[in-house]
């Protein structure tokens, strides 16, 4: 089991990956906006983020440069419904160990926290 920050902004999408998650995992946090997601990973340590691209404020690249900044160790994992290399590109830049495009499944999803996190 490992230690899982969600951020999503979407309340029906925010619903299923955390119903994905559990109770493979521990939902140590969530939010909403890039800020909170920045506040709560220094809050939780969460062995692995879970960010959505599309915030509001700030997107969700920036709060995983400003995550990674901080703590090097903790994995991300971007997910988005744009499949645009551009935006791929740009979150491997601010340091995203995997991307995920939506909709994907659980078993997706729960490979992928897998495959970052050396399991």
């Amino acid at each position: 089991m490992v230690d899982v920050l969600l951020v999503e902004d979407t309340d029906m999408q925010r619903a299923l990956l955390h119903g994905f998650l559990i109770p493979e995992h521990t939902v140590v946090g969530v939010a909403t906006t890039g800020e909170e997601a920045i506040r709560e990973a220094e809050r939780t340590a969460p062995d692995v983020v879970v960010m959505d691209v599309d915030l509001p404020g700030t997107d969700g690249i920036e709060a995983t440069r400003a995550i990674k900044r901080a703590n090097p160790d903790v994995a991300v994992v971007m997910s988005t419904a744009m499949v645009i290399d551009e935006t791929r590109d740009r979150a491997t830049d601010a340091g995203a160990d995997a991307y995920l495009t939506k909709p994907f499944s659980k078993d997706d999803l729960l490979a992928t926290i897998d495959e970052v996190c050396g399991r």
